[in-house]
């Protein structure tokens, strides 16, 4: 199907910037723009284009979204632009989503039990209150509760080495011990939290290349949906994933992350070429 037949069998109402964007499917592509824009649209557009014009299978191209919720109305979107016919062969999911899929396939291959999921919130601030109490803070509060789980996804996220964790200050906590502590407890459980999942994934991929191989084979187009909100570990991930065939398009506003307190990491798409 030519360009042309594609905008005439289907809703595609672009500018030139636009298609620019949508018809550039090799290589790393960046698109900036503000909300309302229709940074999505485009993305979405994208996705049938590759699919009826460039006759990429479904099943090879990767979709990240920030949320679940996301992932949900992406499929949706592109539902009712190009139909149900390719919708389930896409994949669209979360950074974390993706993550699991990778800890699950290095489990099975080498015959391991990965670490169950720890996503009850509650016994989470359980746990992270009574390391505050055993560390030197006299009847945490809620607020220094937070701040703890905070700080620890900040350290994950930003992928801070031992000793600038040890280095890391925060008001009225002992925050070095409470993080170590927190850690030598999934350990011993066998567990990890959402941001663990990012930091085993990427070690994964950086230590067993024939897992990272598989993956890359097996997603050679990744794009990405609100960029300026992924964090560095993110970042790492998907550069890994990406590898020297570099068919990633990334979508975002460098002006409106909002997710600083959770490590986003616009700086990386000022710094994408």
């Amino acid at each position: 199907m030519t360009y042309e037949e594609f905008k005439s069998q289907y809703p595609v109402r672009l500018n030139r910037q636009q298609e620019e964007a949508v018809r550039q499917t090799d290589g790393p592509v960046l698109l900036l723009a503000v909300p309302g824009s229709g940074k999505t649209t485009v993305l979405v557009t994208r996705l049938g284009y590759m699919l009826h014009c460039k006759g990429i299978p479904p099943e090879r191209i990767l979709t990240v979204t920030y949320t679940v919720a996301a992932t949900r109305d992406m499929k949706a979107r592109f539902i009712s632009f190009f139909g149900e016919g390719h919708a389930d062969k896409l994949t669209f999911r979360t950074i974390n989503g993706l993550c699991a899929v990778v800890i699950g396939t290095y489990a099975r291959q080498r015959g391991t039990e990965p670490f169950a999921l720890l996503d009850d919130e509650r016994q989470i601030n359980s746990v992270i209150r009574d390391l505050l109490s055993r560390t030197g803070t006299a009847f945490p509060s809620d607020l220094q509760v937070k701040d703890a789980r905070t700080h620890i996804t900040y350290c994950k996220n930003m992928m801070l080495t031992e000793e600038e964790i040890h280095a890391h200050k925060v008001e009225g906590i002992d925050f070095p011990r409470v993080y170590f502590e927190y850690q030598d407890y999934l350990l011993r459980s066998r567990k990890m939290d959402y941001d663990d999942q990012m930091v085993f994934t990427c070690r994964i991929f950086r230590q067993y290349p024939d897992i990272l191989a598989q993956f890359q084979r097996r997603w050679p187009y990744i794009c990405v949906d609100e960029a300026q909100d992924t964090s560095k570990i993110q970042h790492t991930i998907l550069r890994l994933l990406t590898g020297d065939r570099g068919n990633i398009f990334m979508v975002g506003d460098e002006d409106q992350s909002i997710y600083g307190f959770r490590a986003a990491w616009p700086q990386a798409l000022l710094e994408f070429e």
